[in-house]
């Protein structure tokens, strides 16, 4: 009994052997305010396994699954992700598990240590009201050009981004569909460009639902002492109220980035201040 456990267990350790495995996380920590509630003291912690390996055949694969927290002021939320399995040749990359729906592509980038929801108010036509998690992802790159496609299996929301990238110019389209036969669909634009440290991105969402079409731009420009500094404004026809906000990036090395922004959410005053780890 005792040769047929040490024997299970060489074979198993020569097994983990042939996989590499690695950890990596991000954290931050700050304060958020908004007008229309109070300022709360705000952390995060995330942490994400992978295991990666190659079949004789050269097939990769990758494994990923993370843990996470969540809290605000005395509230703690805790989660496990639900995970991912891949597979990739030249064929491209296959996962399946909880994979980012393909319209995330397209659009532009928020400010803030903890995000501000500006973005959101510029993207509420990519995604309109049907959903957004998707179980299966395809991901395809040749040359200048890189596809990107998703479903949902249960649901059959589908949806799909073409991004193609010459220099500084970089240009995205996405469609996405219900599931369900005549249900909604959206079709998402974004171009973006830099000249020097100056960046320029718009993005526009026409959705099938009244008053979910959108558009949004963000421009960054490198300032001394502050990092890079953001402007960032989103608009859509349900808010009453354009949202727009301005914010900083300033990496302080070992990994630690300050970052902070003021802004406002459809008349709704808000900021935060904090700090952004990753290691």
């Amino acid at each position: 009994k005792k040769i047929l456990l040490a024997t299970t267990a060489l074979v198993a350790t020569t097994g983990f052997a042939a996989a590499e495995m690695t950890w990596s996380g991000s954290a931050n920590m700050g304060l958020k305010y908004s007008d229309n509630g109070t300022t709360t003291v705000h952390n995060e912690i995330d942490l994400g396994m992978a295991a990666t390996g190659e079949t004789d055949g050269g097939i990769g694969w990758k494994v990923e699954m993370g843990l996470d927290t969540d809290n605000s002021d005395a509230s703690f939320g805790k989660t496990v992700d639900a995970g991912t399995v891949a597979i990739s040749g030249d064929f491209g990359t296959i996962r399946v598990g909880s994979v980012s729906w393909a319209g995330t592509a397209v659009g532009i980038g928020d400010v803030g240590f903890d995000g501000s929801a500006i973005d959101s108010a510029a993207h509420k036509g990519r995604g309109g009201t049907f959903g957004t998690t998707h179980d299966v992802q395809w991901n395809y790159a040749m040359d200048d050009i890189a596809i990107h496609a998703s479903t949902n299996t249960t649901s059959d929301d589908n949806a799909v981004a073409v991004s193609w990238t010459s220099g500084s110019m970089a240009i995205a389209v996405s469609h996405a569909a219900a599931g369900a036969t005549g249900g909604q669909t959206s079709n998402t634009l974004s171009v973006g460009t830099s000249v020097g440290g100056f960046a320029v991105k718009g993005v526009a969402a026409q959705s099938s639902l009244a008053n979910y079409d959108s558009v949004g731009l963000s421009a960054s420009m490198p300032v001394d002492g502050l990092g890079t500094v953001t402007f960032i404004t989103g608009s859509n026809d349900t808010d009453a109220q354009s949202s727009m906000g301005i914010g900083f990036a300033k990496a302080l090395g070992g990994g630690a980035t300050l970052k902070g922004y003021v802004g406002s959410v459809n008349g709704n005053d808000v900021a935060d201040l904090g700090i952004n780890l990753s290691f």
